[in-house]
């Protein structure tokens, strides 16, 4: 096995950081488009969660009169 030059090892570093870079731009899109669906998602959550705690004091108020 033929030893590696530093030219050989800074080459490999350069291209290694080449793919990393990419995949990490891939994750941080993907990221950001997960986040993107939480954040609909919660705010249906909030939604809903408003309109039942309305509809119940609707209800006791209702009762209570």
């Amino acid at each position: 096995m033929a030893r590696k030059t530093a030219n050989d090892v800074d080459s490999s570093l350069k291209i290694h950081e080449k793919m990393c870079e990419e995949r990490w731009r891939t994750i941080y899109k993907k990221t950001d488009s997960l986040q993107a669906s939480v954040d609909r998602m919660k705010l249906w959550l909030l939604g809903g969660l408003t309109t039942i705690i309305v509809s119940l004091l609707t209800l006791i108020v209702k009762t209570a009169i």
